[in-house]
């Protein structure tokens, strides 16, 4: 028998969502940056008092919400239960500890009920500057890519560290934006805090153990159900992308049980010498999200579907580096595990499966200097190629996948940046051929109006390895980057861009679904 009725979990179940959302707005209507503000790029998680996701807000990252718990996880060995007092917070970068690089903040609150504690809330938002070289893809260990911060309390008994805000303010080139940002996520904290007291007053609870577990076995069931519906075994895909010198390859073993399903990465590329690597925990976390996709995309995520998840990435491996490793770049990585997990289960679940996307998400970012008028200035500007194709729809064109990071509108990187944009059309054709074709990339062109040389990078992928489509469906068409009509020798590189020169990136295609004169196989 349910400890809780259907009905009354539904509520309860709706209220914590809400809550994060609340706590998300907040984030976001308070933060300074426009990475934040603009392309949402942060997260707010509930966790219960064991540290097991409970509840995201509907705008978080993938990449945020599946390391969410590991962080926390780690901070309390750091921090244990029995130190923490109301009015603490915990602050961290370390990439093996948080997201998987140096720009993600995360922060955790410990929330208490007259002295108990009840729950965390942990809010992950991607800041605009952590110092260093800049941000970019060809350092070659993880002390050139900023400033490291161990686990520590950012706030003891309600009482802010200045002595760490200082610090990270003589670190980066933007410090209203970084501290702005760092302060809404404080504000979300405390938001989520009032609104869950506030919800357990309201029901007459003291704790959230009874809903948690029956979310949880609710999920787990759910989860379980779907992975019965596919054959025990194991079945393998793989992704070829473009790397650095020489380009790299993920190896997803997927085994299946009646109970469970473990990914297993063993066989892919060793970390590279540049930042492309990924730490365990980002890898965990887009892992996770395409297996999510797949199976129960209708239920709302916790740790109930998250435990019959296994995931074994080797050591010194590119999906689960060493340090001092450079990560900087690692999403161009881990944005790419999708596709070899939707190849290996393609045969089994081939009305669940999309072709490889035009992904992973570019990033470029720009610095300027101008000494004689002691003045700078600091942007990241993402952008999205075409999303795979399906057995029975086509892929969206420009479009996040599997991140889910939003496009910042020209008129306002124009305003915020000394950019004039001359092109940003879709690249029409540029979706693989198919029986459903892939999403289309995107043609985007600008110039400086920095009266001093500016300094790009460019996290860029698939310039030399398409995006391969599913049951015959033809790859997506491959990006480039040009700088005045010439390619950029490496496109993963840092490039100057000189008053009036212009930069146009050609964001690659999703693959295609099928070939047009096959009818693909309608097994269930």
């Amino acid at each position: 028998m349910p400890r809780i009725s259907p009905i009354d979990l539904e509520v309860y179940w709706s209220r914590l969502i809400n809550i994060v959302d609340e706590a998300g707005a907040a984030l976001k209507r308070t933060s300074f940056s426009p990475i934040v503000r603009e392309s949402n790029d942060f997260a707010c998680v509930l966790l219960d008092d064991a540290g097991r996701l409970l509840a995201q807000s509907t705008l978080s990252v993938p990449g945020f919400i599946g390391t969410a718990a590991f962080s926390l996880r780690h901070m309390l060995k750091v921090f244990p239960l029995e130190v923490l007092e109301p009015g603490d917070v915990l602050f961290t970068n370390d990439p093996w500890i948080g997201t998987g690089h140096l720009p993600d903040s995360t922060i955790a609150a410990p929330i208490f009920l007259r002295g108990k504690l009840v729950a965390f809330i942990v809010t992950i938002a991607h800041l605009s500057d952590v110092g260093g070289r800049q941000w970019s893809a060809d350092s070659t260990e993880v002390f050139e890519e900023g400033i490291r911060f161990p686990v520590l309390k950012l706030m003891q008994k309600g009482k802010l560290n200045q002595f760490a805000l200082d610090l990270m303010a003589l670190n980066v080139r933007l410090p209203d934006q970084v501290l702005g940002d760092i302060r809404a996520q404080l504000a979300a904290s405390h938001v989520a805090e009032d609104r869950l007291l506030l919800t357990l007053a309201e029901y007459g609870l003291t704790s959230l153990n009874e809903i948690a577990k029956e979310i949880f076995h609710v999920t787990e069931g759910i989860t379980r159900q779907e992975i019965q519906r596919i054959p025990p075994g194991v079945y393998s895909g793989q992704v070829e992308a473009d790397g650095w010198e020489e380009s790299i390859v993920i190896k997803a073993a997927v085994t299946t049980t009646s109970e469970d399903i473990t990914v297993d990465y063993s066989g892919s590329s060793p970390q590279s010498r540049y930042g492309i690597n990924e730490s365990f925990n980002h890898t965990y976390a887009y892992t996770v999200y395409p297996l999510k996709c797949m199976l129960v995309p209708e239920v709302q995520n916790n740790d109930g579907f998250l435990r019959n998840i296994r995931v074994n990435a080797p050591a010194g491996s590119i999906v689960n580096c060493r340090p001092p490793a450079a990560v900087g770049a690692r999403q161009l990585v881990g944005h790419l595990l999708q596709a070899a997990i939707f190849e290996a289960l393609a045969d089994v679940l081939p009305e669940r499966v999309q072709a490889d996307s035009g992904t992973p998400l570019w990033t470029v970012v720009l610095r300027g200097l101008d000494p004689a008028q002691n003045t700078s200035f600091s942007t990241i500007l993402f952008f999205n190629g075409g999303i795979g194709a399906m057995r029975d729809r086509p892929g969206r064109p420009c479009s996040s996948f599997p991140g889910n990071i939003s496009n910042t509108p020209i008129e306002i990187t124009e305003n915020l940046a000394p950019l004039i944009f001359t092109a940003k059309h879709i690249a029409e054709g540029s979706g693989g051929f198919g029986k459903s074709r892939g999403g289309e990339g995107q043609i985007v062109a600008f110039q400086s109006r920095w009266p001093m040389p500016v300094k790009v990078s460019l996290l860029t992928e698939r310039n030399r390895v398409p995006a391969k489509g599913l049951f015959g469906g033809e790859p997506g068409a491959l990006g480039h980057v040009k700088l005045n009509g010439r390619p950029v020798p490496q496109p993963k590189g840092v490039v100057e861009l000189l008053p009036g020169d212009t930069l146009e990136l050609a964001l690659p295609g999703g693959g295609g679904f099928g070939r047009v004169t096959d009818e693909i196989d309608d097994r269930a």
